[in-house]
């Protein structure tokens, strides 16, 4: 299964009712290949929110403040 393939059926639950379709990902740094968000993006018609972090005290300070 394609990483594209998996991050749609990971919206399948999602609301379809909604104006605009994003998904926010957050991810270790060079985890995923950009050219992948942007097939992803092509094929659903999706928008990818993509942040990363480097560390684990990135991540929770990100967590933390919201």
């Amino acid at each position: 299964m394609s990483a594209v393939s998996a991050l749609a059926l990971g919206l399948a639950a999602g609301n379809a009712a909604a104006q605009e379709r994003v998904v926010n990902v957050y991810n270790w740094s060079d985890y995923i290949d950009e050219s992948i968000l942007e097939d992803f993006t092509k094929e659903t018609g999706i928008k990818v929110v993509y942040d990363v972090f480097d560390s684990n005290e990135i991540l929770e300070t990100k967590l933390l403040a919201g």
